[in-house]
């Protein structure tokens, strides 16, 4: 869910077994409020991840395929809500078979690159009503190989409802300056949300576009604050050693910009996360069955995002696995879920087996959109 949504910041599942959790703290009408639980480890996965890779390597990425259900497998399974884990579902074969049609499409419209532009031109142009059916396959193959006590989600979205919402309304924002943007990401929320499904039981969010303004201010006010204390420390950084044939000052100039830059934009990135998350939550629900809460602190937030950011940096990308582990747990200690009786009676309604073209060309095609984070 925008990944910052109730699935999102809950979803990471693997095999449908119990956990020991906190004892759910009594609500009215039967219903029990409960923490959601990732007991996954920093070494543990660090291990595992590393494996994966250095399987992939060696197989010409051939092995990247189970390497994914592996990894989601036990992040998914480390996540439990009152008592129950998550499960990821999808199989290596249904992944690999989906990055090789993905492949074989990419390297044709190369081919056809090469050969005729102007053939490639129309291809592409072509490949831009695709979109909406890969964003649109991507988000319904990953919400159906996801289950909970047994019982899968769905994506009940279309491809107008996608394009519309993906394609159009990010148009209009880019022709009104982008003053519109906190409202098309309102209603790309909502829509998204809004057609997720779990048992056959819908979810509603009723967010609001006054809290995206909102969150848009605040994040636009910080930038500029920023900009606004950084330029006199960069102006008496350029002044200095001018004259004295010294140039160390203007050599350091840009690495610190750089680095200024990165921790404000990963600042405001999560600020603007952290409050939308928190309003999402708080306005979404599933039919008679939960409503959820999210109390994460915007500055908590951007500490652990700028962290993990720079952790990447330090190590190279080596450190991914950890960054993940960091911010799921983080995510799921600040995640509440009021459970009503109905969801022990709920049923599964989803059978049928999604082939993962869809997914995995969007994230070819750089279009991919993820609602688990």
């Amino acid at each position: 869910m925008e990944t910052d949504s109730f699935a999102g910041r809950m979803a990471t599942a693997a095999n449908g077994h119990d956990d020991v959790t906190p004892p759910p703290r009594p609500s009215e009408g039967g219903a029990r409020d409960v923490r959601v639980l990732f007991s996954g480890r920093n070494l543990e996965y660090q291990k595992l991840w590393l494996v994966n890779m250095l399987l992939t390597l060696l197989t010409l990425g051939i092995y990247s395929a189970w390497a994914k259900v592996r990894n989601h497998r036990y992040l998914y399974g480390h996540t439990s809500l009152d008592g129950h884990r998550f499960s990821y579902l999808a199989k290596p074969l249904q992944i690999l078979r989906g990055r090789l049609i993905a492949l074989l499409v990419l390297l044709l419209l190369s081919g056809v690159a090469y050969v005729s532009p102007i053939a490639a031109s129309l291809m592409y142009f072509l490949l831009m009503f695709a979109v909406p059916w890969l964003i649109c396959q991507g988000i319904r193959f990953t919400l159906r190989m996801t289950s909970y006590r047994q019982v899968r989600f769905d994506f009940t979205g279309d491809y107008g409802g996608i394009m519309a919402h993906f394609i159009f309304l990010p148009l209009i924002a880019m022709f009104t300056f982008y003053l519109a943007l906190p409202w098309v990401m309102k209603k790309i929320d909502q829509y998204t949300h809004n057609n997720i499904t779990y048992g056959g039981k819908a979810f509603n969010v009723s967010n609001r576009t006054s809290a995206y303004y909102h969150a848009a201010l605040v994040c636009v006010g910080l930038g500029i604050l920023s900009m606004v204390l950084l330029l006199p420390l960069f102006s008496l950084l350029s002044g200095t050693g001018e004259g004295e044939g010294d140039a160390s000052p203007r050599f350091w100039l840009p690495v610190l910009l750089f680095v200024a830059m990165f921790v404000i934009s990963q600042l405001v990135a999560a600020i603007w996360s952290a409050i939308i998350r928190n309003h999402l939550l708080a306005n979404l629900s599933l039919d008679g069955i939960a409503t959820f809460r999210s109390d994460v602190t915007p500055i908590g937030y951007a500490g652990l995002a700028i962290s993990n950011a720079l952790l990447l940096i330090v190590t190279l990308g080596l450190a991914y696995p950890v960054t993940q582990v960091r911010m799921l747990r983080y995510l799921a200690e600040h995640t509440e879920v009021t459970i009503q009786p109905a969801m022990d009676s709920m049923i599964n309604t989803v059978t049928s087996q999604d082939g993962a073209f869809g997914e995995e060309a969007a994230g070819l095609f750089d279009v991919d959109v993820s609602v688990l984070g």
